[in-house]
């Protein structure tokens, strides 16, 4: 099989970058994020920002071998934004060429904004430009809900919906919207796990629908899920969400 990096991203919203944009310093919190994220109604406070605005808070990544084995799977770091994009670029750029990229919502958002990020820090985005990571019917950039949507052509599915047809755990007890509220009480573990847990769900949707699709044979998806229960219990003592998560699949 192509070797992989799968990989997920949490953000807040930044507020700094939007008093920037609109070159208004003295706007609160607040109204910084109404200009550049209108209010949608009673149920949401404010509609979905550019990729631009999104703070990267932690980057999770697998790395799987050509044989199916898992390299690693692990947060890459806490809080330092800089650090964090450093890290990432760095270690696909090491990768790349001839790496599978692997995301969930990839093209749409978390690719956008590592590459957006790292641009306002003076880092180079440039493997991304390079292959044929950027064309949507090729395979070296597998955004799974593109592929299951049939490339937009139905109603995309969560990524805890995809899970869960998958009989994979998915979202168990945080989810995405609980982020900011872990980042202001300093929670910066609890975000480390819950994106490691993310990119876990993202490697075991990849190696059941693999052999499906024909990205890896059975035996390298039984590796990969095989790998994951492994990588997940070296990490269990590190916060309770990989003990859980580790149950659930069993279970």
């Amino acid at each position: 099989m192509r070797p992989a990096l799968i990989f997920d991203v949490e953000t807040v919203v930044d507020a700094d970058m939007a008093r920037k944009v609109l070159a208004q310093p003295q706007l609160s919190e607040a109204d910084a994020l109404a200009l550049v994220a209108p209010p949608r109604g009673a149920d949401e406070a404010y509609g979905f920002p550019k990729p631009l605005y999104h703070r990267v808070v932690e980057i999770s990544v697998c790395a799987i071998a050509r044989d199916g084995r898992i390299e690693v799977l692990r947060p890459l770091g806490t809080g330092d934004e800089r650090t964090l994009l450093q890290a990432f670029w760095a270690g696909f750029a090491h990768r790349a060429p001839g790496v599978r990229l692997v995301t969930y919502n990839g093209r749409r958002f978390d690719v956008p904004v590592l590459t957006q990020r790292a641009l306002t820090h003076g880092l180079s985005p440039a493997p991304i430009w390079r292959d044929d990571y950027r064309q949507r019917f090729r395979d070296s950039h597998l955004d799974l809900m593109d592929v299951l949507s049939d490339y937009g052509s139905s109603t995309p599915l969560s990524q805890h919906e995809t899970a869960t047809m998958l009989g994979i755990p998915g979202k168990l007890g945080v989810g995405g919207g609980d982020v900011h509220s872990l980042w202001a009480a300093g929670q910066l573990q609890d975000i480390a796990a819950y994106c490691t847990c993310d990119v876990a769900t993202l490697t075991l949707a990849f190696a059941r629908l693999g052999p499906v699709a024909g990205w890896c044979s059975p035996g390298e998806g039984k590796e990969i899920e095989e790998g994951i229960r492994t990588a997940l219990r070296e990490l269990a003592p590190n916060n309770p969400l990989y003990a859980s998560f580790l149950s659930a699949l069993d279970g």
